[in-house]
C-alpha cells in the first residue's frame, strides 16, 4: 500500500510544488509565474505600444481622435506600470538568500501582486488567476518561513516599503511612456 501525503491533492507537478513542505521549490515556482506573467505583459505591451505609434501618426488634432490616443496611450502606460511592479517583484524574489530573510524581502511583494491584480482585472483578465494564485503562494512562502525562523511580520513596514516600489515602478513607466509619446499629457 502506498501512502500518500494528505497536501498532495493531484499527482501534478505545480500542485506538489505549492503544497511542497520546503521553502526553496515554491520559491522556484514563485519565480516561474512571475516570469509567466511578464512574457504575458511585455506580449500585450508590445501590441498596444505598435497600435498607439500608428495611431500617434494618425492624429488629425480632433478632440475625439485625441482622446482615443489618450485612452489608448493610459492602457499601454498601465501595462508598462504593472511590468515594472511584477519585475520589483522578480528582484524580491531573486534575492532571497536564506530562511531568514524571506519575510523582510517578500512581503513587500503580496501587496505588489495584489495591487496589480486589481488594476489589470479589465485590461488583461487572462492574469486573474495567475495573479491570485501568486499572491497566495508567496502569502504561503512567507508564514511558513516566519514560522520556520521564529520571525514576526511588520505588515506596516512591509506595505511602506510596497508602495515605495510601486511609486518606482510609475515612475520608470511614467518616464519611458513620456519619452515615447513627448507631446501628449497624460494627467
Amino acid at each position: 500500500m502506498v501512502i500518500q501525503s494528505k497536501w498532495i491533492i493531484e499527482n501534478e507537478t505545480k500542485n506538489q510544488l505549492v503544497r511542497a513542505y520546503t521553502i526553496k521549490p515554491r520559491i522556484d515556482y514563485a519565480t516561474e509565474t512571475v516570469d509567466s506573467i511578464l512574457d504575458i505583459l511585455i506580449q500585450r505591451k508590445q501590441e498596444l505600444n505598435e497600435g498607439n505609434l500608428e495611431l500617434y501618426g494618425k492624429v488629425d488634432g480632433g478632440k475625439e481622435s485625441i482622446e482615443t490616443l489618450g485612452n489608448q496611450i493610459r492602457h499601454e502606460l498601465e501595462i508598462s506600470y504593472s511590468i515594472e511592479s511584477m519585475r520589483q517583484v522578480r528582484r524580491s524574489l531573486d534575492s532571497v538568500v536564506g530562511l531568514g530573510n524571506v519575510t523582510t524581502v517578500l512581503s513587500p511583494a503580496i501587496s505588489i501582486v495584489r495591487t496589480i491584480r486589481s488594476r489589470l482585472l479589465t485590461l488583461v483578465p487572462v492574469l486573474d488567476f495567475q495573479l491570485g494564485e501568486l499572491s497566495l503562494l508567496i502569502g504561503g512562502i512567507i508564514i511558513d518561513a516566519a514560522h520556520l525562523a521564529s520571525s514576526n511580520l511588520d505588515f506596516g513596514q512591509a506595505n511602506a516599503m510596497s508602495q515605495r516600489l510601486l511609486d518606482e515602478a510609475k515612475l520608470i513607466a511614467d518616464s519611458k511612456i513620456c519619452k515615447q509619446f513627448p507631446n501628449l499629457d497624460f494627467s
